[in-house]
């Protein structure tokens, strides 16, 4: 269950990549994929609030925030 989880985000960057490497627009940004530390803060949010039940969505909201505020503080654009 866990490696398809993996290999599905993968894909999803794989895909992302592709698309952003041919436009120049800024919704295709994905600069953050390269930060390590940013991107196991996200898988880790993402384990923890499985164990949450029917409030996972809202537990995940919350760890991501915490990972922006982490990661990207002070910087205009990131939703905290």
């Amino acid at each position: 269950m866990k490696t398809s989880r993996v290999a599905l985000f993968a894909a999803a960057v794989c895909i992302a990549a592709l698309m952003g490497s041919t436009h120049s627009s800024s919704a295709f940004d994905l600069s953050w994929a390269s930060n390590k530390g940013y991107v196991q803060c996200l898988n880790n949010a993402s384990i923890v609030s499985n164990n949450y039940g029917a409030q996972r969505g809202m537990m995940y909201d919350r760890l991501r925030r915490a990972c922006n505020r982490g990661y990207f503080p002070n910087r205009p654009g990131v939703d905290y």
